[in-house]
């Protein structure tokens, strides 16, 4: 028995297919890198929200602390003003006296309203956040 040896080791189609793997591995690397670009934009997008709501949180917390900090002092020392220096943020609360009527048509004694402002810098820009709550402070 013969063997046929053929002269090119090679298969015939081995350099036409070589050529579409080298195409298709650079689509796929076009895809992939498309998609690499979208998730990197995204979580950029997520790390913005997430700074701009963990500032909201610290200004509420801070807010609702200078507020319960404001209500326990005396009637002239409750209009005040505090900068935190951890933040730069400057609480400023101003005290008004207020009449409420009852439905029986006679006033609420004491009653005052507090309205407590957060100004801070946010980007170069001042902007300010404010609440305002009725409290009741007997002036003796």
């Amino acid at each position: 028995m013969k063997r046929l040896v053929s002269k090119n080791p090679r298969p015939r189609h081995s350099a036409s297919r070589s050529g579409y793997i080298l195409f298709e591995l650079v689509i796929a690397l076009t895809i992939f890198s498309i998609a690499v670009l979208g998730l990197s934009r995204s979580l950029t997008g997520s790390l913005e929200v997430a700074n701009i709501l963990n500032r909201d949180q610290m200004l509420r917390v801070g807010m609702r602390s200078f507020l319960e900090e404001i209500r326990i002092k005396p009637l002239a020392e409750m209009s005040t003003t505090y900068t935190e220096p951890a933040t730069g943020i400057t609480y400023a609360s101003v005290m008004e006296r207020i009449s409420l009527e009852t439905s029986g048509g006679s006033t609420l004694p004491d009653m005052y309203n507090l309205t407590i402002t957060a100004t801070y810098d946010y980007g170069g820009e001042l902007r300010s956040d404010d609440i305002s709550v009725y409290v009741y402070k007997p002036a003796n």
